[in-house]
Order: C-alpha cells, then structure tokens, then sequence
C-alpha cells in the first residue's frame, strides 16, 4: 500500500493505475479518508480518557454538598414530656449518607434511661433512620448554619422494671415515626454540631408504671401492660457531633 500511496500522492494523469482504472482510485481516497477517521478517533479517545479524571475533580468540586458524603458522629438524647414524669437521658451515635443537593439521611441507634419516681426506672433503645430536607442553605462550610426537617422511622425496645424488685417488670418492641426541626452548626469545614428537636409517636401496646403510696407505707409500683395497640409520644432533643470521613460518589 505504501507504493499505491507514493503515485497516488502524484498528479492522477501520472499514477497509472488510478489514471485507467477509476473504481480503484475512488477505493484509494475511501482507504485513506477511513484511517484518517480513525486516527483522529483514536486521538479523541485518548484525550477523552486523560481529560475524564479532571473533569470529575471538577465536577465533584462543584457538587460536594450534593451527594455521596458519608459522616460519622456521637449523640447524646433527651426525652421530655413522657409518662414517667421526669426526663430520660442516653446516648447514641449515627452515620449519615446524602443523596441529593438537599437530601439526607441519618442512621441512628439510641439507649435512653428515665427515673420513675426514685423507685422504678424505664429503658428504651431506638434503631431507626431519618431524611433531612434542606430548605435553605446545604452549604457545609466552616460557620455557616444549616437547617433542616426531618422525618422518620424506628424500631424501639422498651423495658419498665422496679429498683428493689427487678421481676416486677414489663417490656415490649414496638416502632415509631418522628417529625422535627434541627440545624448543623459547621465548626470546621469537616466537623459538625447538630441540634434537633422531634416528636415521636410510639405505635405499640400501651405500657407504663405507676406508683402508688398509701400514708407511711411503702410505694408500691405497678406496671401495666394494657395489651392493645396505643399511640404514645414524647420530645426527644438530641445534641451530635459529627464528622465527614469519605466521600463515596
């Protein structure tokens, strides 16, 4: 082919055989435009490939409060305004994974102790997630606040058992939904505090202690499980830092 090219770069009156035979002549350019494409496609490829790792720098540099940011953090939880008449206090930790500009969503365990009148107490552990909606600014950059809603839904375990006598006791598993309002306080451009205020209903069998005294005796407990579905809801606050350890996508 190299000979063929040799006359073919000529003028055409000089290359013999593109001069008598047409068809091979028009087979001649068809060859040369056809590697010709593919070279500058091979070229563009190329490029493509060498440019790509950049242009997801770029692009991931622009969306980093969009998605893919996986943080990791520590709570602590009160619950206020329940049955027992005095507030429970316990601690968590949560991970949180963002799927969207102003989409999040929290992945939480909580175990939450309440004093029953000095004489009883009452456990309850919460595994549950969450989305949060960002209505305003989702930015995470040092200083700035960013508030949210939040909604969700947890699976809980609750145990009411006396102080002086551990067998009189109740327990039961049951689930939840919560709705509230909290914010991010960015310390850092990686750590975060977060305040958040929920309501969360109880969807379950209807199960409390109630303490009875009669003038100098003794208080007695009596814990109730009622045995039918009830709805009970308290306040719960939780107070988290948090800190961003990957970005997945």
């Amino acid at each position: 082919m190299k000979g063929f090219h040799f006359l073919h770069n000529k003028h055409p009156r000089h290359c013999v055989i593109c001069y008598n035979y047409p068809l091979i002549h028009l087979l001649l350019w068809h060859r040369l435009y056809f590697h010709q494409s593919v070279t500058i496609m091979k070229a563009s490829l190329l490029a493509a490939i060498m440019l790509l790792p950049f242009a997801v720098s770029a692009q991931k540099e622009r969306g980093k409060p969009n998605s893919g940011m996986l943080e990791l953090g520590m709570r602590t939880t009160t619950s206020l305004f329940t049955d027992a008449g005095s507030p429970g206090t316990g601690f968590g930790g949560q991970f949180r994974l963002k799927f969207g500009k102003r989409l999040n969503t929290e992945w939480y365990a909580d175990y939450i102790t309440t004093d029953i009148g000095g004489i009883a107490h009452r456990k309850d552990a919460h595994i549950g997630w969450s989305v949060m909606f960002y209505p305003l600014n989702d930015e995470k950059v040092k200083g700035a606040l960013n508030p949210y809603l939040v909604a969700g839904h947890c699976f809980d375990y609750t145990k009411v058992s006396e102080n002086a006598n551990p067998d009189n006791m109740g327990e039961r598993w049951s689930s939840a939904m919560q709705v509230g309002l909290g914010t991010h306080y960015n310390l850092t451009d990686q750590f975060d505090v977060s305040l958040a205020a929920q309501y969360m209903s109880h969807l379950g069998n209807d199960m409390h202690a109630d303490v009875h005294s009669h003038g100098g005796e003794p208080a007695e407990v009596h814990i109730e499980d009622h045995g039918h579905a009830g709805v009970e809801g308290h306040i719960l606050v939780t107070l988290s830092l948090n800190v961003k350890v990957a970005d997945l996508w």
